[in-house]
C-alpha cells in the first residue's frame, strides 16, 4: 500500500507603516525592522532598500536556499556559494512588471566529480524554488561551477 505524503501550508506575516515621503518601516515579528523606499527613479531615496531590491533578493536567496537544502540531502559538500541576480523592470501591457530575472550562482565544490553532481541539483533548485514558481517573470539561472583551489 502506497503512503500518501501530506503537505503543509504556511503563513507569513509582515507589517508596513508609512514614515514620511516615500519611506516606510517594515517589520516582521521577532526580526529587525527594515526601512524601505521607492527607488530613486520613482522619486524615492537613495541608499535605502526598495521593494524591487527585496523582490530580486528573495528570488536569489530562495534559489540558493533550495540548492543548499538539496545539496545537503544528496550529501554534496560545498566549498563556497555566491550568487548575483539582475532583474529587468519593463513597461509591458500598460504597466511596469519584472519581465526577466537572471540569477548567476557561482558554486565551488571539492572535486571535479562534485561538479557533475551539483549540476542536476541546481536544475532541481531552480525548478523547485517557491519564489520562482510564484512569479510570472522569466527566470534564467546561469550557474558557474568550479573546483576550489
Amino acid at each position: 500500500m502506497e503512503t500518501k505524503k501530506s503537505w503543509k501550508s504556511f503563513h507569513y506575516h509582515s507589517h508596513a507603516a508609512w514614515k514620511q515621503g516615500r519611506r516606510i518601516r517594515a517589520s516582521v515579528e521577532g526580526k529587525p525592522e527594515l526601512e524601505i523606499s521607492s527607488p530613486p527613479e520613482f522619486k524615492g531615496e537613495r541608499g535605502i532598500w526598495t521593494p524591487e531590491d527585496l523582490f530580486v533578493t528573495a528570488l536569489n536567496g530562495c534559489i540558493m536556499e533550495t540548492f543548499l537544502a538539496f545539496a545537503e540531502q544528496k550529501g554534496l559538500e560545498l566549498a563556497a556559494y555566491e550568487s548575483s541576480a539582475e532583474a529587468l523592470l519593463d513597461f509591458k501591457d500598460g504597466k511596469y512588471r519584472f519581465t526577466e530575472i537572471t540569477v548567476r550562482p557561482q558554486v565551488a565544490v571539492k572535486t571535479q566529480e562534485d561538479i557533475e553532481r551539483a549540476r542536476p541539483i541546481m536544475g532541481n533548485a531552480h525548478a523547485n524554488c517557491f519564489v520562482s514558481n510564484s512569479i510570472t517573470s522569466l527566470v534564467k539561472v546561469l550557474p558557474e561551477f568550479r573546483v576550489k583551489d
